[in-house]
C-alpha cells in the first residue's frame, strides 16, 4: 500500500526525473571520452606548415590581437631643428579653408570721399561682409564706420592696379567674388548678392554693363565702371602677375578701360553682360531726373544705377528700391496667405482651424 501510494504521488514528476537523470548521464559519458583521447589533433596541426589555425589556442590570441592593443608612442624633438608652434584658427570656416562670397571695393576720390562716398556706405555697407574704399589721396581721413586705402597717387591706371593688388594680397584667399564699383553708383545690394550667389566660381568671368572701346575698330569689350562690374576669384588670381606690365604699357585716362584692356592684352578675356542665364542689368539715370517717378522696366529691375552726382539723390535711390523691396515682400506674404486659405479646406478641421492668415472677419496680417 505504501509503494503504491508514493508511485502515484511520484508518477506526475516522475517524466522530468528521468530527463535529468539522462542527461547528467550523457554528460558526464562525454568529458570521458574527451579526457581518454589525449590531445586534440586540431591543436596539434597548429603551428605545422599549411596546418589549420586552431582560434583558442594561445599563440593564435596573441598573433591576432596584436594590432589591436594600443601602443604609447612617446614624443621625441629633435633638438637640432627650431620648434614650431602650431596655431589654431580662431573660426572653423577658416580652419576648413571656407570663403566668404563677396567683397565689395569702391573707387573714390579727395573730393567725394566725405560725401558720396559716406552716401554708398549708409545705403549698402550693412548687406555685404566686407565694403573697402580706394582712393589715391595720400593719408586720407576715414570717415566714421568705414575703412579707406590710400594709395597716394591719383593716376587713374595707378589707382586700379593698386586696388587689384591690395585685393589680391589681403582678400584673395578670403573671398569667391569682388566687386568693384565707383562712389557715383547706386547699387541694389540684395540682387547683387543674390547674382553672385547663383554663378559657379570656378571659372574666369568678368561681368557687369559691356562697353566698345572706342575707335578701336575690335569686337573687345570693356566693362563700364559707373554700373561696376564682378571679377571672379580666379581671374584675380591670373591678372596678378600682368598688373606691373599693363601699368607701364597701357595709358588710359579711365580705370575701368585700362582693366579691361589689360585683361584682353594679357588673358583674352573681355566683359560680358550675361553668364549662365544671369543678366547684368544696369540703367543710367537721366540728369534732373526722379527716381520716385521712374517706372520703365530697366529702372525697376537694375543692379545698378549711375550717375549718381549727389548724396542726397542717393538716398532717394535707396527710398525708392527700398519701398520696392517691402511691395513685393507683401505680395509674396499675400500669395502664401491664399495658398494657406486654398489648402485648409483639406484639413479634418477646413476653415474652421485657419489660425494664420486669419479669416476675413478678422482681417489679413
Amino acid at each position: 500500500m505504501r509503494l503504491s501510494s508514493l508511485l502515484a504521488l511520484l508518477r506526475p514528476v516522475l517524466p522530468l526525473i528521468l530527463g535529468l537523470s539522462l542527461g547528467c548521464s550523457l554528460s558526464l559519458l562525454r568529458v570521458s571520452w574527451i579526457q581518454g583521447e589525449g590531445e586534440d589533433p586540431c591543436v596539434e596541426a597548429v603551428g605545422k606548415p599549411g596546418g589549420p589555425q586552431n582560434p583558442d589556442s594561445k599563440n593564435g590570441l596573441d598573433q591576432g590581437d596584436e594590432d589591436f592593443r594600443p601602443r604609447i608612442v612617446p614624443y621625441y624633438r629633435d633638438p637640432n631643428k627650431p620648434y614650431k608652434k602650431v596655431l589654431r584658427t580662431r573660426y572653423i570656416q577658416t580652419e576648413l579653408g571656407s570663403r566668404e562670397r563677396l567683397l565689395v571695393a569702391v573707387l573714390t576720390s579727395r573730393a567725394t570721399l566725405s560725401t558720396l562716398a559716406v552716401a554708398v556706405n549708409r545705403t549698402v555697407a550693412h548687406h555685404f561682409p566686407r565694403l573697402l574704399y580706394f582712393t589715391g589721396q595720400r593719408g586720407a581721413r576715414a570717415p566714421a564706420g568705414m575703412q579707406v586705402v590710400s594709395h597716394g597717387d591719383e593716376r587713374p591706371a595707378w589707382l586700379m592696379s593698386e586696388t587689384l593688388r591690395h585685393l589680391h594680397t589681403h582678400f584673395g584667399a578670403d573671398y569667391d567674388w569682388f566687386f568693384i564699383m565707383q562712389d557715383d553708383t547706386y547699387v541694389q545690394a540684395p540682387r547683387l548678392a543674390a547674382l553672385a550667389g547663383h554663378l559657379s566660381i570656378n571659372q574666369d568671368l568678368y561681368l557687369g554693363h559691356a562697353e566698345e572701346f572706342i575707335g578701336t575698330g575690335e569686337q573687345a569689350r570693356y566693362c563700364h565702371g559707373g554700373f561696376g562690374y564682378l571679377l571672379s576669384r580666379s581671374l584675380l588670381l591670373r591678372l596678378r602677375p600682368h598688373l606691373d606690365g599693363c601699368r607701364g604699357d597701357i595709358l588710359s585716362a579711365r580705370p575701368d578701360e585700362w582693366l579691361g584692356r589689360c585683361l584682353i592684352d594679357t588673358l583674352g578675356i573681355g566683359c560680358v553682360s550675361q553668364h549662365q542665364g544671369q543678366q547684368y542689368r544696369s540703367f543710367e539715370l537721366a540728369k534732373n531726373r526722379d527716381p520716385e517717378k521712374e517706372e520703365s522696366p530697366a529702372f525697376l529691375s537694375a543692379f545698378a544705377v549711375h550717375p549718381v552726382p549727389e548724396g542726397t539723390l542717393m538716398y532717394r535711390l535707396h527710398k525708392r528700391f527700398s519701398a520696392l523691396e517691402l511691395e513685393r515682400a507683401y505680395s509674396e506674404i499675400e500669395q502664401l496667405q491664399a495658398q494657406i486659405r486654398n489648402l485648409t479646406v483639406l484639413t479634418p478641421e477646413g476653415e474652421a482651424g485657419l489660425s494664420w492668415p486669419y479669416p476675413a472677419s478678422h482681417g489679413s496680417v
